[in-house]
């Protein structure tokens, strides 16, 4: 017994002078794009607890940002949805999913004392997502030679190679690690053909609106750097292997966004009334319905206010895809749309919080000139109209962690 107890000591005493807490939080950004999400829940739960030890060993004092105040308070707010909610089960569960939101701002808190080291820390989850988009290339390349399917190198059927994970969420992390990369001012030959890869592998998860912003923010900042600086060869040379690199994504995404502007009818969409099991439906087509959709349930159910409760929006859903005849395979799809499914299901209290934690990281990274910080929120902002990404696991903790851990802090060395 008393071997142990020294033993527990010793640990004690090299957390004073290490940060354990430090390579929680990167195996918390490292399990974000494996499997499902119990393996990712259970390094926030190690995060917090190694958070709180460091806590009771050194008893370091709160220092509150904006950022962790707005998250905490939104958890508030989802916790006092049990009050107005209309399915109070629901609300339970969906109140323990949504406890990163809670749980990681004080595992922050309780950090105080020791500030996480920004590059390290995204270095290492870029590096990470080489290696995993190197093995589901490897997986994908098996898979279409087994079944002579060249499908499996893209979109969805590429990402699920680890484990159920959506494309959209891995090309959110990928646009993180290039922009990681891209960022850097001194790169070696390896990190730039992290770099290349990466974006090669973006490409190939042929999410048309990713691929767009960081192209084009990607450009914007290129240029902003430059904009002083005298052109050189080989920066044109860098200009136009991006532009290359777009210009090859095209021929899918070409074909993908054609789809969408020949087969999304827009008048068809706002005015049909019954749409029968065989409408022919776009992903634009489904979100514009659902917007739709929204207004109408806002209109009659008038839960302007508070909403319906926290993960208790989708039986309202559900009656609308009824009502209007909808593919009954579109059950229990949810809005596809963050502000719309916030507004829903928290009200115009919920949604006005979301903005100003939204806004409040953006202002940081145009305060501070952080050009990372401002790819990673312009990103969010975006993917947010198109996916529910933060009322998901992945999205949520991948949010909550970027922004602590650039808020209110230094500009990022890179």
């Amino acid at each position: 017994m008393e071997v142990i107890s020294r033993t527990f000591m010793n640990v004690l005493q090299q957390i004073k002078y290490y940060n354990v807490s430090e390579i929680f939080l990167i195996l918390v950004l490292a399990t974000l794009p494996l499997g499902g999400h119990a393996l990712n829940s259970n390094a926030v739960i190690l995060f917090f607890l190694a958070s709180l030890i460091n806590y009771i060993v050194n008893k370091p004092t709160f220092k509150f940002n904006r950022i962790s105040i707005l998250l905490i308070s939104f958890y508030a707010v989802c916790l006092f949805s049990l009050f107005w909610t209309e399915n109070l089960e629901n609300t339970k569960i969906g109140l323990v999913r949504f406890l990163s939101y809670l749980a990681l701002p004080i595992a922050f808190l309780l950090n105080s004392n020791k500030p996480f080291n920004q590059e390290k820390i995204i270095g290492i989850f870029s590096k990470l997502l080489v290696f995993y988009s190197v093995y589901c290339l490897f997986i994908a390349a098996i898979k279409c030679i087994q079944n002579d399917d060249i499908s499996y190198l893209f979109y969805h059927k590429l990402s699920n190679n680890l484990g159920d994970l959506n494309a959209i969420y891995l090309s959110v992390f990928v646009s993180l690690g290039i922009n990681f990369f891209l960022r850097k001012k001194e790169k070696s030959k390896v990190e730039i053909s992290y770099l290349v890869f990466l974006g090669l592998f973006l490409i190939l998860l042929s999410s048309k609106l990713i691929i767009s912003i960081t192209f084009i923010v990607t450009l914007l900042y290129f240029f902003k750097r430059k904009k002083y600086k005298k052109v050189k060869w080989k920066d044109i040379f860098f200009i136009s292997g991006i532009i290359i690199l777009f210009l090859f994504a095209s021929s899918n995404l070409s074909k993908r966004i054609k789809v969408e502007f020949e087969k999304t009818k827009i008048n068809e969409v706002i005015d049909t009334k019954d749409f029968g099991h065989v409408y022919l439906w776009t992903g634009a087509a489904l979100r514009l319905f659902q917007t739709k959709a929204f207004i109408e349930i806002l209109k009659e159910q008038k839960k302007i206010f508070f909403g319906f409760g926290l993960n208790n929006s989708q039986k309202s859903l559900n009656d609308k895809y009824k009502e209007y005849n909808l593919y009954p395979g579109f059950m229990n799809y949810n809005y596809h749309n963050q502000y719309l499914q916030v507004f829903a299901e928290l009200g115009v209290v919920g949604f006005s919080i979301l903005l100003m934690l939204l806004f409040s990281v953006l202002k940081d990274a145009i305060i501070l000139k952080n050009y990372f910080l401002l790819s990673f929120i312009i990103l969010i902002l975006v993917v947010c109209i198109t996916e529910s990404f933060l009322w998901r696991q992945r999205g949520m903790v991948f949010f909550i962690i970027i922004s602590l851990l650039f808020s209110n802090r230094k500009k990022f060395s890179l």
